[in-house]
């Protein structure tokens, strides 16, 4: 089994929370902590290409060389290549690094990403880090030296009002349950104003293959061009709206700054934070490392307009907020977005999301897009292939219906995933579905942080771009019939059936294998996913 991701860590601290509101009320306790005031706070925002360049201007300018006007370039990254990329323009840029996160981990990769910050921040690199505030808990040490250098400004995302442990935090702010339940799940990085990755990895070891325990298949895009300047908008958004506090008003560290730097040199620069081994070879698209292009001062690029999108900072105060920046940028609710891209399809829609949760209207959807003649496909991890598999029950409830309606389905197998490693990659581990993307009509793509699921919907912000452009969405496509062909069942009605199913996938060795029940659901998964799905609401999944 998977070990926990970024969202089902999420959802299982949801209900650590519940549950310590049942126990503070059984205790009578008020519950009731409320964030400090944080004094006053700098407006600042994005530093454009303007003064001397940088090298990554002449990365980003040679990389545009032959586009139309207007539009954008961009190029996969994949596996271990989207941290040896984020490491160059860590080492490289010369302006600004601006980094917005869901999750950064005190791991070795998410140590080295710090300790990059800082040597950046030293050589007179403005740094702007934003992190949801849910997984801060141990992190604490880390930002407050890392704040104290020169140059270097953290802020936090809908902060919790005590620091401590989770069932302490959680415990505490009882009474602002709604508030809390808000995350940011927005993943953005951008370097010097003119280059930026974007996806949904976080900043941790399963993200980049480097866990021997398990790993996520996942892909994100390094983007050059007027798109850069939109995500740098969307950014500033959150940067200074009122949802985010300074980090030192909510860590409120209690040890002098020279204290707090020592401490954090000691953590980011032992023996544990070692840089990885940069890969070589060709990637599944076919293509040589990424880095040697940056290296070279030119990446090949795909080009296409491109529409970078963000649910408003205000949807964690539970309001609708629309609008367009002047950039281009678009704010408004990520998931309806995505819905009136998919409802504009003529032929064709192919979804992967490792949470799917469709919901009535879904699934409305499908079935009227397939009236259309839309054919439609989604790729999804199997519950074999998860370690939280109560939030497989709000998906299984849809999965019969979806059938019925004409929609193909593919599921990640627990095992199979080991056909996608690659040499230099981490063998041996489970490997999960991380990735969030969909391809329409073969000309449109669109990627980000969006999973298909309520807490996306209602809950959390994200982040996402839609790109026109038959030949990167011929890649995407390529990237996800992979998935199908080498790593997934693909579940299917039984003949003359109308709920009963059957998972199917092509064995080297033995030709085609069919299995008739759920896998990996024993008798006891089974009856624990029946009562669980009668206790928890699907808002919740």
């Amino acid at each position: 089994m998977l070990p926990s991701s970024d969202t089902l860590v999420m959802r299982r601290r949801i209900r650590q929370l519940l549950l310590a509101c049942v126990a503070v009320t059984a205790l009578g306790l008020s519950g009731c902590a409320t964030l400090q005031d944080e004094g006053r706070r700098n407006y600042t925002t994005a530093i454009s290409a303007q003064g001397p360049a940088t090298p990554l201007d002449g990365v980003s300018r040679a990389s545009m060389t032959g586009a139309e006007p207007g539009a954008s370039g961009f190029r996969f990254l994949l596996g271990p290549s989207g941290l040896d990329v984020r490491l160059f323009l860590l080492r490289g840029t010369q302006r600004s690094l601006d980094l917005q996160y869901y999750q950064l981990r005190d791991d070795a990769t998410g140590r080295l990403v710090l300790r990059e910050l800082r040597n950046a921040a030293q050589r007179g690199v403005r740094v702007r880090l934003l992190l949801d505030d849910l997984y801060t808990d141990g992190l604490e040490p880390l930002l407050g030296g890392l704040g104290e250098y020169p140059n270097v400004e953290i802020r936090l995302f809908n902060p919790f009002p005590t620091r401590g442990s989770v069932s302490k935090r959680f415990a505490a702010a009882l009474l602002d349950f709604n508030r809390i339940n808000h995350r940011m799940h927005n993943k953005l990085f951008i370097a010097d104003g003119v280059l930026a990755v974007t996806g949904g990895r976080n900043l941790g070891d399963e993200y980049f293959m480097r866990s021997t325990l398990s790993n996520f298949f996942d892909f994100d895009m390094l983007a050059a061009g007027p798109v850069v300047a939109q995500m740098a908008s969307l950014f500033d958004e959150y940067w200074n709206a009122e949802q985010v506090r300074t980090a030192p008003s909510v860590l409120r560290p209690a040890d002098p700054p020279d204290v707090l730097r020592r401490a954090f040199d000691a953590r980011v620069d032992g023996v544990g934070t070692l840089d990885p081994m940069p890969f070589h070879g060709l990637d599944r698209l076919g293509l040589a490392p990424v880095v040697d292009e940056l290296i070279a001062g030119r990446v090949s690029m795909v080009y296409g307009s491109a529409q970078a999108f963000a649910d408003s900072p205000a949807k964690a105060w539970g309001e609708l907020e629309t609008g367009r920046l002047p950039s281009g940028a678009l704010l408004d609710n990520s998931r309806r977005l995505l819905i009136a891209e998919f409802e504009s399809a003529k032929r064709e829609v192919w979804l992967a999301s490792p949470y799917l949760v469709p919901g009535p209207e879904a699934l409305r959807g499908a079935r009227n897009s397939a009236r259309r003649g839309v054919r439609i496909g989604l790729i999804t991890n199997s519950l074999a292939a998860t370690d939280e598999p109560v939030v497989h029950t709000g998906y299984r409830r849809y999965r019969d219906d979806l059938l019925r309606a004409g929609v193909e389905i593919f599921e990640l197998h627990p095992n199979l995933g080991q056909r996608l490693l690659l040499p230099g990659e981490v063998a041996n581990t489970s490997l999960g579905l991380h990735s969030k993307a969909a391809v329409i009509d073969r000309e449109r793509l669109v990627i980000g942080s969006v999973n298909f699921d309520p807490r996306s919907e209602a809950l959390n912000t994200e982040f996402g771009v839609f790109i026109h452009s038959p030949e990167l969405a011929a890649k995407a496509l390529g990237l996800l019939e992979l998935l199908k062909r080498e790593a997934s069942y693909q579940v299917r009605l039984k003949q003359g059936k109308q709920r009963d199913l059957e998972w199917v996938w092509m064995d080297k060795r033995n030709g085609m294998e069919v299995v008739d029940d759920e896998p990996g659901a024993d008798l006891w998964t089974r009856t624990k996913l029946y009562i669980q799905s009668l206790l928890i609401p699907e808002s919740l999944l």
